[in-house]
């Protein structure tokens, strides 16, 4: 920003406190303008629920999105503390029905995150409020205001809606034509869990190569990764595991989402034909294990919206929802946090008009960016399913690092 130039108070209200949302904060708060993020959990740890994610080709890009004092303590949020980035760095991907190597997908440089662990850090020095969920948006010519459930409101000159895949924000964005805001569903079922294993499992499973492992089969994917392997006891050592596979019938599918007995029996009989230890990972999931379970995924394939003036966008799931089994969600949120970034840099002053230029210039990446990884993402996750394609799809044709940029020539 040029120092001489007139400033305004500007005011950026954030929608969701996950990684995109966070990042933006973090974003706002380096350039000097003023932010608050809005949660609608109660609590950090209201949703039991918690994960891993792996980034593989935005790690330079962190660095622009958070302050180097944050920057240097993402290595302590891996689900491996002790684990240091390297080029040689892959993911293996196994026949499931043989244990055959399909391939070495490189990773180079990759690192895997504990989803809460990486959240508490990205809210270091914020202004978060929770049990704040959005109700609904107005503008004016002077900024947006924000309407929440519990009757607060809130007013700034940009509100960003980073509340993922459900976006609020986005559904206010495309009222005048509501299906253009909806998710698209997708006839393939999900289960994931973080569990611990019995030992003889747990140390055939860290025996395998690789940081994560993928494993294939006939209308069945299976992933796991080492969530906690820190103890000295292998059956006190905590994986995740996922598992997906094409589903249409309706009845089943709603039997399994009300009985966890019943879920687990589905998947260990999927599991079946596969070879030691990936039978031996989905038998070995103790009964009260904590699972969660996904009738149908969803995606939305990016449109342009009406930001009403530069006054209200979209960042991370809410503005590109995807499939998950390239792994590309996380590296794509921290790719709209750093575009954005530049732009902000780049304000000839802090006014209202030139905070909008900079929304116009970052939604114009994000929409082409954005639709082709979603699309991309979609190819994958099919050709994943089906067995005669699983090694034409994006996964084992062009890996794990997809570089954003390569995207923004693209129509």
């Amino acid at each position: 920003m040029h120092p001489n130039r007139p400033s305004e108070a500007l005011r950026v209200l954030v929608i969701g406190a996950g990684s995109a949302g966070l990042l933006m904060a973090q974003v706002f708060k380096k350039v000097g303008i003023d932010v608050i993020v809005f949660e609608q959990d109660g609590s950090p740890t209201a949703r039991p629920r918690d994960w891993s994610f792996g980034i593989y080709w935005a790690q330079s890009r962190i660095e622009a999105c958070l302050p180097p004092e944050l920057s240097a303590l993402v290595d302590t949020v891996q689900t491996d503390p002790s684990y240091r980035r390297h080029e040689g760095s892959f993911m293996p991907m196994y026949n499931g029905l043989t244990g055959e190597p399909l391939k070495k997908i490189p990773a180079p440089h990759a690192i895997r995150l504990r989803r809460r662990a990486w959240l508490d850090l990205l809210r270091t020095g914020l202004d978060v409020s929770f049990g704040k969920r959005l109700v609904s948006i107005s503008t004016t010519d002077e900024g947006v205001t924000a309407i929440f459930e519990d009757g607060s409101v809130e007013t700034g000159s940009l509100l960003i809606g980073a509340e993922g895949a459900h976006s609020v924000t986005r559904t206010w964005l495309f009222q005048q034509s509501p299906p253009n805001a909806a998710l698209m569903d997708l006839p393939i079922s999900s289960f994931a869990t973080l569990t611990k294993l019995n030992r003889e499992v747990a140390l055939a499973l860290r025996d395998v190569e690789g940081m994560s492992c993928i494993a294939t089969s006939p209308g069945f994917f299976t992933f796991f990764s080492g969530y906690d392997c820190t103890a000295e006891d292998p059956a006190q050592w905590v994986f995740m595991i996922i598992l997906t596979w094409p589903a249409d019938d309706t009845e089943e599918q709603a039997a399994l989402a009300k009985d966890r007995g019943h879920l687990l029996d589905k998947v260990r009989e999927l599991a079946k034909p596969l070879i030691y230890p990936f039978d031996a990972m989905v038998r070995s999931i103790p009964q009260d294990t904590r699972t969660w379970y996904s009738r149908r995924m969803t995606y939305w394939p990016t449109k342009p919206w009406d930001n009403r003036g530069g006054r209200v966008t979209l960042a991370g799931d809410a503005a590109h929802a995807m499939t998950f089994h390239r792994g590309q969600g996380l590296g794509n949120a921290i790719a709209d946090v750093a575009e954005l970034q530049e732009h902000l840099r780049a304000m000839k002053a802090h006014t209202r008009e030139e905070l909008a230029k900079a929304v116009d210039k970052y939604e114009k990446d994000v929409w082409r960016r954005g639709y082709d990884i979603v699309m991309e993402n979609l190819e994958n996750t099919l050709a994943l399913h089906d067995w005669e394609k699983v090694t034409q799809s994006h996964l084992v044709a062009s890996g794990l690092n997809t570089d954003p940029a390569l995207h923004l020539g693209k129509k």
